[in-house]
């Protein structure tokens, strides 16, 4: 770690990566869910506090010409790296600012324009109580009546479990003394392997643990030193996260993990009476939490909540098909099991989709079908067939800058279409980002890709100097990709 990082991860690099939990138009499809009035507007102010290397608030920028957009974080690599990335896509109305919250002035913090939105993925665990309270006293601030917050934190009980990891994590490491924390925390993987092979009784076998044992070698270091190796890691009570957000006044709406808004699908009969005999709020969140294994939460709150009726929420919101349905009967993984959702449930509805993005209400109207509104939210994410968008009419600046967004991004995250890390393409419809790969989205990005270009033309564009077998697959995949993702591209905006 360097000198000035206050215990942050700072010598090397985040993965970049895209979430589609936080942008807007999810966050509105939650709102909805618990019967809170948001939507998104064509004119608005965007923050990613903490937006690590901004992939997110990036794609933000891309999807919305009408949008100001802020990207704001400590480590001045990352800062460095987004400028010239919001250069390469010509995202003029992307900010982006270094910024120690701790040290903030509340006349610096005034000088921020008024938000809208802000955004905070994994921050809060990370980071030491000063910059806590410095994030707070921006919200506080700067953030409207009516705004919405995204914030995702590791979360108590649930990640409780891996407090044991995280420090022998931070032994094996600190025994490296060469290297930066990337290489340190992968150097630290044997003593993991050794310990859980010696069947050490306090280092449970947790998802995070499983992982590493699973993914050996080939694990993403940086992400786990940025993950396990900071100095202020602390997962936090859904309640102490309430009362830190106190002083902004903000409520809390729900969860942007939709399933886990819907009790049916999480809790058996005797842990649902439980709760509902609990109030609604941090009483019911906690009960929840002591029933589910999840150590990250994703949770929603606004700034003076407006209650409405949540089927007169839900009717309005617009969905379209980003993917084909999975093979074979959908199911969503759920604390308890695979919920399985039958064709007849689900065909009439994917018939729909398949004719154009539809109202959420026209959905709950088909006479055929057997879910309801809420259950076809969590079908459609939890299986990512379909996503909200919220401009069905794209004038052609919007789609201009969307591509232009596109192409950027590709040169920038995807050269040659290779590449792992979770990134997306700007749909001007969403207003957000599809998750993509790395090839999707150099492919998209072609200025032919609506003429469907030939497969091996493309492939000597992007990919030049293969010959033979390597070749001939490449081809192959590409001629693949382009078949089944052109219908989706062209439905977005994206091609």
């Amino acid at each position: 770690m360097t000198a000035w990082s206050r215990g942050y991860v700072a010598d090397s690099p985040y993965t970049a990566s895209y979430h589609p939990a936080q942008v807007p138009a999810h966050l509105a499809l939650a709102a909805a869910m618990n019967g809170v009035a948001w939507r998104p507007r064509e004119r608005m102010t965007v923050a990613d506090i903490g937006c690590g290397r901004g992939y997110v608030i990036a794609a933000l920028a891309g999807a919305n010409p009408g949008w100001t957009c802020l990207g704001i974080d400590y480590n001045p690599a990352h800062v460095s790296e987004l400028s010239d990335f919001a250069d390469a896509a010509g995202l003029d109305n992307l900010g982006v600012m270094e910024a120690d919250l701790a040290a903030l002035s509340d006349a610096e913090i005034d000088s921020l324009p008024p938000l809208d939105v802000a955004m905070l993925h994994g921050v809060w665990t990370w980071v030491s109580d000063a910059v806590r309270e410095g994030i707070v006293r921006l919200l506080q601030r700067r953030l409207k009546p009516g705004g919405i917050v995204y914030i995702a934190y590791n979360a108590l009980p649930g990640f409780g479990a891996d407090a044991a990891l995280q420090r022998v994590i931070r032994l094996g490491a600190s025994m490296q003394v060469k290297g930066d924390s990337t290489e340190r925390a992968q150097a630290a993987l044997p003593l993991v392997r050794a310990l859980h092979e010696a069947s050490a009784v306090n280092l449970p076998k947790t998802p995070m643990l499983q992982h590493i044992l699973r993914e050996g070698e080939g694990i993403n270091a940086a992400y786990l030193a940025h993950e396990m190796m900071t100095a202020h890691w602390r997962p936090v009570f859904f309640a102490d996260m309430v009362e830190a957000l106190a002083p902004a006044r903000l409520d809390y709406v729900g969860s942007a993990t939709l399933a886990e808004n819907l009790p049916d699908m999480l809790l058996e009969p005797a842990q649902r009476a439980i709760w509902d005999d609990m109030p609604e709020g941090v009483a019911r969140e906690t009960i929840k939490d002591l029933f589910l294994q999840r150590p990250f939460r994703r949770d929603v709150f606004i700034r003076g909540a407006r209650r409405i009726d949540r089927q007169e929420a839900l009717d309005p919101i617009i969905l379209a098909q980003v993917a084909h349905r999975p093979e074979g009967l959908p199911f969503l993984p759920t604390p308890r099991g695979k919920a399985e959702l039958p064709k007849a449930a689900t065909d009439p509805i994917m018939a729909a989709l398949a004719q154009g993005p539809q109202r959420l209400g026209t959905l709950r109207a088909l006479p055929e079908r057997t879910l309801t509104p809420e259950e076809v939210l969590v079908m459609l994410d939890g299986t990512s067939t379909a996503m909200p968008i919220w401009r069905p009419a794209p004038d052609e600046a919007t789609l201009r800058k969307a591509r232009r967004f596109n192409a950027g991004a590709a040169a920038f995250h995807a050269a040659g279409g290779v590449g792992e890390e979770r990134i997306a393409m700007a749909s001007p419809l969403m207003g957000a980002g599809v998750p993509c790969t790395p090839l999707e989205l150099t492919l998209a990005s072609q200025p032919d890709i609506a003429e469907a270009p030939d497969a091996a033309v493309l492939l000597d564009r992007i990919r030049p100097g293969l010959e033979g077998e390597e070749r001939e697959q490449a081809a192959g995949i590409i001629a693949h990709t382009i078949r089944e993702r052109m219908p989706f591209w062209r439905r977005l905006g994206v091609a």
